[in-house]
């Protein structure tokens, strides 16, 4: 059976915004552009989500590793099997159920693949680069374990300072940019229920067009300061399933 498609409750507001629209101005155009926006304005004024989540994980993934770092050094745990069984008691909520699914693999698929699916499945190059540590320590042995996790640890620590600052320094184009949304959708507003003769060069179909290209700038324009106020997106490492570090 083919899957059934839900309706969700920002899909039938948008669809009635747009009835709305056109049933008040007429205007085909400005109907399209109220669905549009009623879908994508949330979305676009809601910048920030990225930055917070990059927070979390790197949060998460720092706690985790240096907590790996204590059970080998103190030598609570024999070997990295054990390390990662034992810090699943105390892996913090934001990558809990990937370290489950982690020491859940371990027995059936071995600590290397379990490991590299632990990495996808997080989705942050830091995860690739703790996966890649510990993939190099299963196959090869040898001391500095704890070492280098305490390191890595220290370097999430500083990305998500990094990340605060960076987007504290955000949130006020972020601001005006949600301030320019709101008073651009008042003025449209005010001048289309009370100021209609104003806008009567839309009714026709060049103004239709004219209408249109309105309103693919003023989005362009949302969707290129959204982007600016958002994270750069950082390339995973271990993408390719032969791909790990190796001693030379």
């Amino acid at each position: 059976m083919p899957r059934r498609r839900q309706v969700t409750p920002l899909l039938v507001g948008a669809l009635a915004a747009g009835v709305l629209v056109l049933l008040i101005t007429g205007w085909p155009v400005a109907a399209l552009a109220a669905v549009g926006g009623v879908v994508f304005i949330p979305k676009v004024l809601g910048g920030g989500k990225a930055s917070k989540q990059l927070i979390v994980t790197s949060d998460a993934l720092a706690d985790w590793t240096r907590r790996l770092a204590d059970l080998i050094s103190s030598g609570a745990a024999g070997s990295t099997r054990e390390a990662l069984r034992r810090s699943l008691t105390s892996a913090p909520a934001a990558i809990a159920p990937a370290v489950s699914n982690l020491v859940t693999r371990m027995g059936p698929q071995g600590v290397e693949s379990a490991l590299r699916q632990f990495a996808r499945e997080v989705g942050d190059p830091a995860a690739d680069k703790i996966a890649m540590v510990l993939i190099l320590r299963e196959r090869n042995g040898g001391p500095g374990l704890a070492e280098v996790l305490t390191a890595l640890a220290a370097d999430l620590d500083e990305r998500s300072r990094m990340v605060r600052e960076v987007e504290a320094e955000r949130a006020k184009p972020r601001a005006n940019m949600r301030t320019i949304v709101v008073t651009t959708l008042i003025l449209v507003v005010g001048m289309t229920l009370f100021a209609r003769t104003f806008l009567s060069g839309y009714s026709t179909v060049l103004g239709q067009v004219a209408l249109l290209l309105d309103v693919v700038v003023f989005g362009t324009a949302l969707r290129w300061m959204r982007r600016l106020s958002d994270p750069p997106t950082r390339p995973r490492v271990l993408v390719d399933p032969d791909l790990v570090m190796v001693d030379r």
